[in-house]
């Protein structure tokens, strides 16, 4: 499987003026530089705002092979940094007293809509713009025709199916769980009450009034002359058209535009009231969790009572924004890879944070191997340099699996399949590597092979969805497993795995926890009376029953690593 982790008045604008000062550090340009050299990243551009600045940086080209250079103009996809927009809308709609933040979310749906409940409580707008809607991450009947362009042919009548049959596993409000659904749907929401399209609210309400031309949701003419081009690893990928949940992802737009966008979230005085307003009402926290460790704004994540941020992600670009509202600083970075830029922006608004070192992808040696010598040799080259000089390359599960998507967009499936084989080899407790030699099995009609890798990629990470709904599809059942409340008591306790490193797992009501030394507590799944699992990151836990019947240890698996830790209470 690839591995993606989505205001009008009439006011004279004035926003801050650009300084010709430099407030990009060397070490963050450095560390850019090294990610376009060694082809991590296609390009990367900087908008960083200190104070009454604001400098550019910008490195790369639109595509990797007969690009432009990029500049502040270059237009990108920002995922789900749109979702910072969705809740934008949401509060002008509530200061305008057109709607309110405890409405419920079937006011504004056809009556048709069956949206779920759970012990009489409805789901409400701000547990949408907060991701404590209990609603999943994605929604079931997700199935694209596409998976270069996954979200075009999402409907609302899908919407309204999914919602209409879904069950919630957790109390609304209880607790985070991101949910590109219900942001998405939220978007919706405001479309059906406004009776304008998602797009024309984000240009009339936001992009217009603060001059952000090349902010829209479908291109302009203009916007695909300045497009830099999404890459999957080193391959040019399909741009995401994001319609029906269109709030939770789907804008495009330029580093120039995104920092008018945070200089208005940052100073009131360069915007009318109402969009302030609205600003400010979307900047407050409106959960917080001591449990989960987390805090929210509406859509904004907020990170130690300070910062307000939000990162997006679609197949072929990431990006990353943050403000300080405190010190006057705010920044955005856009790349067409889908490589994670994070800690770029990190580092600008915390200049203690570490850059890491930044390591070649195994992948650019191997595939120019292949090119020359063929896959035997590859793979020999391979196996070779991880012995010798492990540290010279980066050599984690994506890069195989990134270049074995590679080759198949080439139409060279026989030799991916020998990279998907390495990649098992490689990392046999990862879910991940399964799944794609699964997917090509299927594709090159060894249906046996698939369901076994399939069967393997579901063991290790029972949460794939993929994996079960591609099973499910092949006519293989998939059993659901409960384990009993007194089972579950037998787990509880706390389990040492490095010397200051404890596991605490506790039950509630008939569901399993678990909470890591200084990580905020998650719920665990069964996939066996033993063996359970987490939705939030792929991780799996096994409960170990000595000769006597007692639950005496736990293995943590994740990341490829296995951890064993004793009981000691």
């Amino acid at each position: 499987m690839r591995k993606i982790v989505l205001f009008v008045s009439l006011f004279i604008l004035s926003f801050v003026g650009f300084s010709q000062q430099d407030n990009i550090p060397k070490e963050v340009k450095e560390n850019i530089q090294s990610r376009i050299d060694n082809q991590i990243n296609a390009s990367i551009v900087v908008g960083f705002i200190n104070g009454d600045n604001v400098t550019y940086y910008s490195f790369g080209k639109t595509a990797i092979e007969n690009g432009k250079e990029v500049d502040e103009n270059t237009v990108f996809e920002i995922g789900s940094i749109s979702k910072t927009f969705t809740t934008t809308l949401l509060a002008l709609k509530v200061n305008s007293g057109e709607m309110n933040l405890n409405d419920p979310v079937s006011k504004y749906l056809p009556k048709t809509v069956n949206i779920p409940t759970r012990n009489g409580q409805e789901i409400t707008l701000k547990h949408l713009a907060t991701h404590t809607s209990a609603l999943p991450r994605m929604p079931d009947n997700f199935s694209p025709s596409n998976p270069l362009n996954p979200f075009a042919d999402y409907t609302k009548e899908q919407l309204y199916t999914f919602l209409s049959k879904h069950t919630l596993t957790r109390d609304i409000g209880s607790l985070y769980e991101y949910s590109n659904l219900g942001m998405g749907l939220l978007g919706h929401v405001l479309e059906l009450q406004s009776g304008k399209s998602y797009e024309k609210l984000v240009i009339e309400h936001i992009a217009n009034p603060l001059q952000m031309n090349d902010t829209r949701l479908a291109f302009t003419p203009a916007m695909k002359n300045r497009l830099a081009k999404g890459h999957s690893g080193l391959t040019e990928t399909s741009n995401w058209d994001i319609i029906t949940l269109g709030g939770a992802g789907g804008i495009r737009s330029t580093a120039s535009d995104m920092v008018k966008y945070l200089q208005a979230n940052l100073n009131s005085d360069i915007i009318d009231s109402k969009l302030h307003n609205a600003m400010a009402l979307a900047h407050q926290s409106s959960f917080k969790s001591e449990e989960q460790k987390t805090e929210m704004a509406l859509a904004w994540h907020i990170e130690n009572g300070k910062f307000l941020m939000h990162n997006g992600a679609t197949g072929g670009y990431c990006a990353m924004s943050a403000i300080d509202k405190g010190s006057k600083k705010g920044v955005v970075v856009l790349t067409n890879t889908n490589e994670n830029v994070d800690a770029i922006a990190i580092k600008l608004m915390v200049p203690s944070y570490q850059l890491k070192p930044i390591k070649p992808s195994i992948a650019k040696l191997i595939i120019k191997e292949i090119e020359t010598n063929g896959i035997e040799k590859a793979l020999a080259l391979y196996r070779s340099t991880k012995s010798s000089n492990p540290n010279a390359y980066n050599f984690d599960e994506n890069q195989l699996n990134t270049l074995g998507y590679q080759l198949i967009e080439q139409n060279k499936n026989d030799i991916a399949l020998e990279i998907f084989k390495l990649n098992v080899a490689e990392f046999p407790e990862a879910s991940n590597p399964y799944d794609s030699l699964a997917e090509l099995y299927l594709k090159m009609g060894e249906q046996d092979l698939a369901i076994q890798n399939y069967k393997k990629s579901l063991e290790l990470n029972p949460a794939n969805t993929n994996a079960k709904d591609v099973l499910k599809s092949l006519n293989v059942t998939i059993e659901d497993v409960t384990v009993s409340k007194e089972m579950l008591q037998n787990y509880t306790g706390k389990y040492q795995l490095a010397p200051t490193f404890f596991i605490t797992v506790t039950t509630n009501n008939g569901r399993l926890f678990l909470q890591a030394t200084g990580q905020p507590k998650f719920e665990i799944f069964p996939s066996d009376y033993n063996k359970f699992y987490l939705k939030v990151v792929e991780a799996r836990v096994e409960f170990n029953i000595n000769n006597k019947g007692k639950v005496d240890s736990m293995t943590l698996y994740q990341n490829g690593q296995i951890m064993p830790g004793k009981r000691v209470e």
